[in-house]
């Protein structure tokens, strides 16, 4: 069982990752082969020494012929000792390449981002940023039949390729990858959108209605487009739907009123309006009360007056209005 990739390449039907453990373990057989293992900081001898262009075409040579161990030195003595010629660039973006073809797509998702940011200006720059959303784009869960659905996985690997593969499209909009970064863009939000109507059926199925309808508005207003607007009208009324059933009759209508005016087309569309008419019309919200004045909270209070000055003891003379002046007698 085989599949194609979006850049021609076949892998199992066991999914990448199968097909990364088994570069893995090549690797490994290969590292452990004894007096023939290649030992990629050994020096560079011969003519390839000191000379970029050879020592890099060495490392294309052992490359093509699936030497990737071989060729990692002939690249990494081109990246070290050649720093300023164009070649570096050239071996740095070949090792990222054979991290891709070995099926280590973590690192050579890294890799084409390092190589983006250290070499914006390269005419191979759009390259390697596509690369980095493909990377994580092949590093996404399994669809082996053996095992459950991708939907139910964690798509963090789909997350990271949509996020490189936009950010990709409005850097580089005049590319020659932008037609396929396009069709992996709609394909990595399909996939998303599958893992929220997973997480939403798995509330679904519990009788969290809240949370399911949380999740289905998300979908809506996320991944609405998709489907040619179909999943939009399908998140919005099963979210109706979860609203009832959590018998919040507002919140039931404002989904309804959203599936009217963003799925006029609709064919559930006269279901909706005869539901609508069956909701209850809110009551007006009563005006706010009058706040009472004092006195008519406290009728039977005398009213307020100035207060007057306590009169002198009357052992005590009256004491001088004007100061200076002598008490009257």
């Amino acid at each position: 069982m085989t599949r194609s990739t979006t850049d021609g390449k076949k892998a199992s039907g066991f999914g990448p990752r199968a097909s990364g453990l088994a570069a893995l373990l090549a690797v490994m057989v290969a590292c452990a082969g004894g007096k023939d293992a290649v030992d990629i900081t050994k020096p560079v001898t011969g003519a390839e020494a000191n000379n970029a262009t050879r020592a890099y075409e060495k490392g294309l040579d052992e490359k093509k012929s699936q030497n990737f161990l071989e060729a990692t030195r002939y690249f990494e003595w081109v990246r070290n000792n050649f720093p300023y010629s164009q070649y570096a660039a050239l071996a740095e973006l070949s090792l990222a390449d054979m991290a891709y073809e070995r099926d280590d797509y973590a690192a050579a998702a890294t890799a084409y981002q390092d190589f983006v940011k250290s070499h914006p200006s390269h005419p191979k720059a759009d390259y390697a940023a596509f690369r980095v959303g493909l990377a994580h784009y092949q590093d996404r869960p399994s669809d082996f039949f053996l095992l459950p659905p991708s939907s139910e996985k964690d798509e963090s690997p789909v997350k990271a390729a949509l996020d490189a593969l936009n950010r990709f499209v409005t850097a580089y909009p005049k590319s020659d990858y932008k037609t396929k970064a396009r069709d992996l863009i709609t394909d990595c939000r399909e996939r998303l959108a599958a893992h929220e109507r997973y997480v939403a059926n798995f509330y679904w199925k519990r009788e969290a209605w809240r949370g399911a309808a949380g999740r289905l508005i998300g979908l809506a207003d996320t991944y609405g487009d998709l489907q040619g607007g179909r999943v939009k009208a399908d998140s919005l009324w099963s979210a109706a739907q979860a609203w009832h059933n959590a018998k919040d009759l507002a919140a039931e209508k404002t989904a309804l009123q959203r599936f009217l005016q963003e799925a006029p087309n609709d064919p559930r569309r006269r279901d909706v309006e005869a539901r609508l008419k069956q909701l209850p019309v809110p009551l007006p919200p009563a005006p706010p009360a009058a706040t009472p004045k004092i006195d008519e909270l406290t009728p039977d209070r005398p009213a307020a007056t100035t207060p007057q000055p306590l009169p002198p003891p009357a052992d005590q003379p009256p004491q001088p209005t004007v100061p200076g002046e002598p008490p009257r007698s």
